[in-house]
């Protein structure tokens, strides 16, 4: 009820004096003058001053009252049962008070709701308040049913039968005290029944914020999939074709080498050192050329095989890093960034609520990354202004193995880069306003905490010098 801050609730003073100095009329004291700022010291401003009986005065003040008198003690009992009914009086004040102050933070609930599909990080914020606004709630549910019942056990003390006594009585208004506050209780019952209406219609809106954002999910996974099966049927047939092809090339190549040492129309073998082998083994030996021609294919088969191994292993080493950001940014100065680069990719998707844009390009300065240039896409909501996503594509093989990045090393990179350049929107990110109640009352606690941590270090540094 008090959001943390019990210490400084509203209190009530009673003070029961045998007698006060100068002893006046109740009048005589309420002079706007100097009797009431000395009473205003104690019980604060005065509200209203009454004799009840020739001796004793009784004062109302704003935070408690004043009975002084010889008879002042004979009526404590009164005054205590005084006591109970106004400190539930002022408690009901504060559960009233703490009631609009829940409202205030559904309402801004509310708000962040149905912006919940321009702000990335919402859907996270939203259920945090719920959930915390269901345990208030049920806390202030279960303090008021204790509260009504206090009020139904409490008894009303019965009239006295001295004058002063009935006086007392009657100023104190305690008859009706009760059923007073039985009644505000019962309304404050109500307004809390609404308050847990409200709250469940919350809940409906944050599942249709949360179902809209699976939906959109969805179709982004279901799009890619179908992309992904159509390269990856594209890709088998290609590969097939690849090797088809490769087998024959080699063939060709090898017997295009043979065909340069034999020389056109086997002219070579006029020579003297090719003539006895040729008429020895080619001519005489049936099936020895066909063989050696098969090896030789075999050779620029293994050597084709080898090239084609290494390179495959080379475009294997690739580290894949997904940074996801979901933060404000300043877009002229992401903008600018990008429009530095070389696009390779471009995509746009132009929504009721976003503009997601996908840019991919590949960095020229493989000096910046180990001898390696990335492939680098950023994905960000143009017109809200928040960067979603950037991935970094990086061949590790590629590069030099000294200087080599990790994924770690690529994250900082990334991270510095746009530091450097300054596209962060602190003041947009910064959502203190729409915190709960008793969240910015734990940041108010932790600020005066800090200060006096800074204060007695201040202190104890300059006891030191």
């Amino acid at each position: 009820v008090f959001l943390g801050d019990a210490e400084n609730r509203n209190k009530v003073n009673l003070i029961i004096a045998n007698e006060i100095t100068p002893h006046l009329t109740a009048e005589e004291y309420m002079d706007k003058g100097e009797y009431e700022n000395e009473l205003k010291q104690v019980i604060g401003d005065t509200k209203a001053a009454y004799d009840i009986s020739e001796h004793d005065t009784l004062i109302f003040g704003a935070y408690g009252l004043l009975v002084a008198g010889p008879n002042s003690r004979h009526h404590e009992p009164l005054l205590c049962a005084y006591l109970q009914f106004i400190t539930i009086d002022i408690f009901l004040q504060n559960f009233f008070s703490r009631i609009w102050i829940l409202n205030d933070d559904m309402l801004t609930t509310n708000a962040i709701i149905e912006e919940g599909d321009k702000d990335p990080k919402a859907l996270g914020r939203i259920r945090y308040r719920i959930c915390k606004l269901a345990k208030d709630i049920i806390m202030l549910e279960e303090t008021l049913s204790y509260m009504i019942e206090a009020l139904e056990i409490i008894e009303i003390p019965p009239e006295p039968p001295e004058q002063a006594g009935r006086s007392l009585y009657e100023r104190l208004e305690i008859a009706g005290m009760r059923n007073q506050l039985v009644r505000r209780a019962m309304d404050l019952r109500k307004n809390i029944a609404g308050q847990h209406r409200y709250l469940d219609v919350l809940r409906e809106m944050s599942s249709v914020v949360s179902e809209t954002k699976m939906f959109a999910l969805n179709e982004n996974i279901d799009g890619n999939t179908k992309r992904m099966c159509l390269l990856q049927d594209s890709n088998e047939r290609a590969a097939g074709t690849l090797q088809i092809l490769m087998v024959i090339f080699t063939g060709m190549l090898a017997f295009d080498i043979l065909d340069r040492i034999t020389g056109n129309s086997w002219s070579v073998t006029q020579s003297a050192w090719l003539s006895s082998f040729y008429r020895a083994y080619v001519q005489n030996t049936p099936m020895l050329w066909f063989l050696i021609s098969m090896f030789m294919w075999l050779v620029v088969a293994l050597i084709m095989y080898k090239i084609y191994t290494g390179n495959h292993f080379v475009k294997q080493g690739v580290t894949s890093v997904k940074l996801k950001m979901d933060r404000k940014v300043y877009i002229s100065k992401l903008q600018q960034f990008l429009r530095a680069k070389t696009h390779s990719f471009e995509e746009r998707n132009y929504g009721e609520v976003n503009d997601i844009v996908k840019i991919t390009y590949t960095d020229k300065e493989k000096n910046d990354w180990g001898g390696a240039r990335p492939n680098i896409t950023f994905e960000y909501d143009e017109r809200n202004c928040f960067l979603l996503a950037v991935t970094v594509s990086y061949n590790r093989r590629q590069a030099k193995k000294t200087l080599a990045f990790t994924a770690e090393e690529l994250r900082e990179k990334i991270v510095d880069e746009l530091n450097n350049c300054d596209v962060w929107d602190v003041a947009g990110e910064d959502k203190s306003e729409e915190a709960l109640a008793a969240d910015k009352r734990a940041a108010i606690e932790e600020l005066l905490r800090q200060d006096e941590e800074e204060a007695d270090q201040r202190a104890a540094n300059n006891a030191n010098n």
